[in-house]
C-alpha cells in the first residue's frame, strides 16, 4: 500500500520531471532554431562591422578628412607589409563585402585598408552623415588623397582597388591625383551599366537634386543581380549596411563622375589590372574595355571569369586573390628591374 501510494505519488514527480526535461528540450529546440535563424540571416555585427563570421572583421580605425570630419575604415594588416591596398567599395556595399578577400591578401603578406565612403558602411548618421549622400564626387576623392598621403612615405607600393561604383571612383581619382597609386585593380567596374534607373527617377534626380538634395532614391539594383550564391545572397538581403537608397545629389553627382572620366580617360596611365565577370548583369563588359582601350595605358591586364556574376569577391575570393597577388607581384618585379 505504501509502495503503491509512493508510487502514485512518485508518478506525477516523474511525469513533473518528465515535464520539466521536455520543457528544457522544447527550449533548446527553440533556442536552436533561433540560432538557425539568425545564421540564415547571412552575416554577424562585429562592433560598426557586418561581415559573413566573425573570422572576418578587421580593426576599426579613424582618419581626419581635409574638412577635419572623422572617417572610419577597416584595416587587415600583415607583418612588415610593403604594399597597401587601399579598396573602394560599390555603391550599395561596404568593407563587409570584401572581408573575404582582404583577410585573404593579409595572409598574402599585404596590408588592405577598407574605406567606407561618406553616408556609407560604418560612415553613417553614427558618424553624423547623411545615409547614401554627397554633394559634390569631388570630396570623395579628396577623402581618398588625404588618406593615401600618409601611405606614400610608409610602403614601396600603393594600389588603388575598386569594386563596381568603387571601380568608377578609383578611376576618376586616379585621373585627379595621378601621383597617388602605382597600379590600379579594377573589379567588374561601374565604368558602364547594364542596370539603370528609369527615365521618370532620372527626371526626378535632376530637379531634386538642387531643390531636396536629401531626398532618398531606391537603386535599380536588385540583390541577385551580385550573386546566385544562396549564401552570400542571403548576407546581402539582411545586411543592415546595404544601401538599398541613395540621395538625388549622390546620383547626379555620380552622373557627373562618369563625365569627368568620359572626358579626361585619355590622360589614364597607371598600370591597370581588371577583372571582368561574363554572367554580370549590372556591368556592361564590352562598354568598360572599350572606354579604357582610350585611356593613354599601353597595355591593360584583363581577367575575364565567364562563369561569375558581377561579385566576384563573394563566388571565389581565393581565386581573385590569386590573381591579383600574381599580377602585383609581377607588376613589383618589372619595376624593380634595370
Amino acid at each position: 500500500m505504501n509502495r503503491m501510494t509512493q508510487n502514485l505519488i512518485q508518478a506525477p514527480v516523474h511525469a513533473a520531471a518528465g515535464a520539466v526535461t521536455y520543457s528544457r528540450l522544447v527550449t533548446l529546440l527553440l533556442l536552436c532554431l533561433l540560432q538557425a535563424g539568425n545564421a540564415s540571416a547571412g552575416g554577424v555585427r562585429t562592433g560598426n562591422q557586418y561581415v559573413l563570421e566573425p573570422s572576418l572583421s578587421g580593426e576599426e580605425r579613424e582618419f581626419q578628412a581635409a574638412d577635419d570630419r572623422t572617417l572610419g575604415y577597416i584595416a587587415y594588416t600583415a607583418p612588415g607589409a610593403d604594399t597597401a591596398l587601399v579598396y573602394l567599395h560599390g555603391i550599395e556595399s561596404h568593407a563587409g563585402w570584401f572581408a573575404q578577400a582582404a583577410t585573404r591578401l593579409q595572409a598574402q603578406g599585404y596590408d588592405v585598408f577598407c574605406l567606407d565612403r561618406r553616408g556609407s558602411g560604418i560612415n553613417r548618421e553614427n558618424r553624423g552623415f547623411v545615409s547614401g549622400h554627397v554633394d559634390r564626387y569631388q570630396t570623395l576623392l579628396d577623402d581618398i588623397h588625404t588618406f593615401i598621403a600618409p601611405l606614400r612615405e610608409r610602403y614601396r607600393r600603393v594600389i588603388l582597388t575598386g569594386l563596381s561604383w568603387g571601380g568608377k571612383l578609383a578611376t576618376a581619382h586616379a585621373l585627379a591625383y595621378p601621383d597617388d597609386a602605382d597600379a590600379l585593380v579594377l573589379i567588374t567596374p561601374g565604368l558602364r551599366a547594364l542596370v539603370d534607373v528609369s527615365l521618370p527617377t532620372k527626371l526626378k534626380v535632376v530637379l531634386f537634386a538642387q531643390l531636396f538634395p536629401e531626398s532618398q532614391i531606391a537603386s535599380p539594383i536588385a540583390p541577385e543581380m551580385f550573386t546566385t550564391t544562396p549564401r552570400y545572397l542571403e548576407y546581402i538581403e539582411n545586411d543592415p549596411l546595404r544601401l538599398t537608397h541613395a540621395t538625388a545629389r549622390f546620383y547626379w553627382q555620380s552622373n557627373r563622375l562618369d563625365k569627368y572620366i568620359e572626358n579626361n580617360i585619355n590622360r589614364l596611365d597607371t598600370p591597370l589590372l581588371l577583372f571582368l565577370a561574363g554572367r554580370d548583369r549590372i556591368i556592361d563588359n564590352a562598354g568598360v574595355v572599350g572606354l579604357l582601350q582610350q585611356a593613354a595605358l599601353q597595355e591593360i591586364e584583363i581577367i575575364d571569369y565567364p562563369d561569375q556574376t558581377h561579385s566576384v569577391q563573394f563566388d571565389d575570393p581565393a581565386m581573385l586573390v590569386q590573381d591579383m597577388d600574381h599580377w602585383l607581384r609581377q607588376t613589383a618585379n618589372q619595376e624593380s628591374s634595370p
